[in-house]
């Protein structure tokens, strides 16, 4: 008998998209599954659909979680998820009838994989030139090394298009509550424990970008609640290399703010970098990007957060001799 997958729903106030969501779940190509739908506290008519297809299709199973939060709801989903394989599903998404079964062939046929994700298609007519270049960024990183340097820039995989080994959350744990975004802590999480992900060259989930979606209402999706979070493992990362003093790439108000963040996890900030010449910081050492001397071997972490000068970093690090990952890293 093939796997069993578990398919977490956490829903709340979702009478207008939830069931176009189930359905596209229970007609998935790869049948043995288990949808398990979160009710958490709602207040409209989705208990009565959640409740409808629990009573006629056995694979549906319908929880109550009390707690409010989705951190709540889905952590009480995994914990009841009879699969060996967790995928996640959020009320307001569709997916594509082989979602399933195409991250199952991707995660069965690769042992050293234990998280999956799929591109997905912008769902939403309320489109924006950021959230688009967002999806253009997160669909062009495929492989587990392009995921992987980016981490830092911001989250590079979409949350509900996950398909993790139940494995992976009895090694690292649940997502955690706190005044930070729960799917990007746990993902950071993975990525800091060694865990190899990968995602499908294929939209295989229309992805909502609803005005009542958490990332859009909710304090702990804010940008700066994103870089205080990604400080804690940036450091992680710097001390386990033993680099506890790093030139910033970035001289703006934003960066020197982000950057006191690091030095709270006691990394040194030995000085900025910044595209004006003879820039002057009053407690700081501050240079032109050009006068950057590899010889002295600065580690540096660029807070830069425009695209554009993202690229442009990059390349001019490279052709100086830097490598990626090994003794700079792109954090905005």
């Amino acid at each position: 008998m093939p796997p069993l997958v578990s398919v977490i729903l956490p829903y709340y106030n979702a009478e207008a998209t939830l069931e176009t969501a189930v359905q596209s779940i229970l007609s998935q190509y790869y049948v043995h599954l288990e949808l398990l739908l979160i009710d958490n506290n709602s207040s409209d008519s989705g208990m009565q659909i959640a409740q409808r297809y629990a009573a006629k299709d056995t694979r549906v199973r319908l929880i109550h979680e009390p707690r409010q939060g989705v951190v709540y709801a889905a952590n009480t989903g995994i914990r009841l998820a009879r699969g060996a394989y967790i995928a996640r599903m959020d009320a307001d998404d569709t997916c594509s009838p082989n979602r399933i079964s195409s991250q199952m062939e991707q995660l069965t046929n690769d042992a050293t994989l234990s998280i999956s994700a799929t591109q997905v298609t912008y769902g939403s007519s309320n489109r924006t030139n950021d959230f688009q270049h967002f999806i253009d960024w997160s669909n062009s990183l495929l492989s587990h090394e392009q995921i992987f340097l980016n981490r830092f820039v911001e989250f590079p995989v979409v949350n509900p298009t996950l398909m993790v080994k139940k494995e992976v959350f009895n090694q690292i744990g649940l997502f955690r509550e706190g005044d930070f975004p729960e799917d990007y802590e746990w993902f950071l999480r993975a990525m800091e424990a060694g865990c190899h992900i990968e995602k499908l060259a294929e939209p295989l989930q229309i992805w909502q970008d609803s005005e009542t979606r958490l990332t859009r209402t909710d304090t702990r999706y804010e940008t700066e609640a994103f870089f205080q979070i990604k400080t804690q493992y940036l450091a992680n990362v710097l001390q386990q290399k033993n680099q506890k003093s790093v030139w910033v790439w970035g001289a703006g108000k934003l960066a020197l703010r982000r950057s006191k963040w690091l030095e709270d996890h006691h990394i040194h900030i030995a000085g900025y970098i910044d595209i004006k010449k003879n820039k002057h910081l009053a407690d700081y050492s501050c240079v032109h990007f050009e006068d950057i001397n590899p010889t002295d071997e600065p580690f540096i972490i660029s807070y830069i957060t425009n695209r554009g000068r993202r690229d442009e970093i990059r390349a001019f690090l490279n052709q100086k001799g830097y490598k990626e990952g090994h003794n700079y890293i792109i954090a905005g």
